[in-house]
């Protein structure tokens, strides 16, 4: 089966590793603005089966063409060009899969999600697959809240938390900064008494108990796909069980949270265009990403992460908080993606973030590859199958992400 994997870069080139690895994926062209990038990425993790293409992901003509004769087009772009992609898409015949919705130059991440809805009767009408949000969050929380809603008799609430720690001695982007920090200027959604809601930004700070080797750790809500699709899907998916909030927090060092907010305070991360003394308009995201040294090349980040200068590691929670047997009860699951150092082990230049985002986009994708997603239509990760869904928790621990849940439930 031939893939198109739109994107080479840190993403792209997790996916690329993963997919090159498995025997039903025959061929994968890796198609990015850049071709050069796209060239090192093939060559380096394709295992043979891989090949360079230059791609415009604007041109939606260009991605179709490119999408001719594959089973499945990966987005592993910036969310600004996800209508696109999945109108090619359309054009092609290919099953579509991204990795999250994210906000636009003009929408917020659940106005996207709306947008791309709009696209659901013409995947449904020809049977076609879209799979969107297949990262890690969104994507392996999703498929962990369906199964935590599913088990529980009613289920009033779903936290969802995603904790890391990062240091390097150099200048390291992990993840878009452009995508980081519009996200951070957004108020985030929450759904709180059955209604969706803003909150303030970097607020509802919590202290949240996380497993062993982190202890206590300090959140705030931020703006997530999560927030937007589990109201919606899972009652539709599953049946009602009485859900009223659900919120996503992420957190980390506290002195960082309290940097971050300072520089999203001052506006020099908004998405919005702002005048010029000589008349001209420019966002200030994009001044503020084009004064951001580049991340050091693959073998210079291999090097320092193997030596232990670079940390980055994390964990992710969710919540369902409900009843069991008229009782209350709580099905929790977390997941450890593995360090950077194990990480560059496999794939040098290579993060924990990138691998534990598209390493659950390579497994959801190999599973569309393989025929084992039948369904058909738009569709997110907590409305896939249950067995699916297990299947796909299983895989997780096979590539070194391994998976808890903890069930508590009232005994009298």
């Amino acid at each position: 089966m031939k893939v198109l994997i739109v994107g080479a870069g840190m993403q792209g080139q997790v996916i690329t590793w993963n997919l090159g690895r498995n025997p039903a994926v025959t061929e994968i062209v890796v198609a990015d603005y850049d071709e050069g990038r796209a060239a090192f990425v093939a060559g380096q993790v394709g295992n043979g089966k891989a090949r360079p293409q230059f791609i415009d992901a604007g041109d939606s003509d260009m991605v179709a063409n490119a999408g001719e004769g594959c089973k499945l087009v990966v987005n592993a772009v910036i969310p600004e060009f996800n209508k696109g992609i999945m109108r090619a898409c359309l054009k092609c015949g290919a099953a579509y899969q991204d990795m999250a919705q994210g906000q636009t130059r003009t929408q917020t991440i659940d106005e996207a999600y709306v947008d791309q809805m709009t696209l659901a009767p013409e995947f449904e009408k020809q049977g076609q697959l879209a799979l969107l949000s297949t990262g890690m969050d969104p994507g392996v929380t999703n498929t962990f809240a369906a199964n935590g809603y599913e088990d529980l008799d009613k289920c009033f609430e779903i936290r969802i938390k995603d904790y890391a720690l990062f240091d390097s001695p150099v200048p390291l982007q992990v993840w878009s900064q452009e995508t980081y920090y519009i996200d951070c200027a957004q108020p985030p959604l929450v759904y709180e008494d059955g209604e969706f809601k803003r909150v303030e930004i970097f607020g509802r700070r919590e202290q949240y108990p996380f497993p062993e080797p982190f202890g206590l750790g300090t959140v705030i809500a931020h703006d997530h796909e999560e927030v937007t699709t589990l109201p919606r899907t899972l009652p539709k998916a599953l049946g009602e069980k009485g859900l009223r909030y659900v919120d996503f927090k992420m957190g980390g060092d506290e002195a960082g949270l309290d940097a971050d907010h300072a520089l999203v305070a001052s506006g020099m991360t908004s998405k919005y265009p702002v005048k010029l003394k000589d008349g001209s308009e420019i966002r200030p995201i994009d001044v503020f990403v084009a004064t951001l040294e580049p991340n050091p090349p693959a073998d210079e980040l291999a090097r320092l992460a193997l030596a232990g200068e670079i940390t980055d590691f994390g964990v992710v929670t969710v919540d369902c908080i409900g009843e069991k047997n008229g009782k209350p009860a709580t099905i929790g699951y977390y997941i450890y993606p593995p360090d950077i150092k194990w990480v560059n082990g496999q794939i040098p230049g290579a993060t924990c973030v990138s691998y534990g985002t598209s390493t659950p986009a390579s497994i959801y994708a190999e599973f569309i590859v393989e025929g084992r997603i039948t369904q058909k239509g738009m569709i997110c990760p907590e409305e896939l199958t249950r067995d699916v869904r297990d299947a796909f928790i299983a895989e997780m621990g096979v590539r070194n992400m391994p998976v808890f849940r903890k069930d508590v439930a009232a005994a009298n």
